[in-house]
């Protein structure tokens, strides 16, 4: 995996093949991803019991991403496990 490549060199590495451009993403969207609170409040000592309530801001998050590849994006169903999960307190 190489970080902070152009996405020419990328496609020009061996062993890439098209159907993984999916999971190219620019730094810029990854760096507004991991600012988040799912990510940033980690530390603090009530991290999982609080955790359920970041999840929503990390999916919507996810669908604002403009340079990302479908990889990054999580489908309706995906979606409705989480919401679900997030209901019935199994998260």
């Amino acid at each position: 995996m190489n970080f902070f490549r152009s996405e020419e060199h990328l496609r020009s590495l061996e062993g890439f093949k098209e159907r993984k451009a999916g999971g190219i993403i620019a730094l810029e969207d990854l760096m507004r991803l991991f600012s988040g609170p799912y990510f940033k409040n980690r530390r603090q000592p009530d991290y999982f019991s609080r955790m359920g309530g970041y999840l929503p801001d990390m999916i919507a998050t996810m669908d604002t991403l403009k340079n990302a590849g479908p990889y990054w994006r999580m489908k309706w169903f995906e979606k409705l496990g989480v919401t679900l999960g997030l209901k019935l307190g199994l998260m």
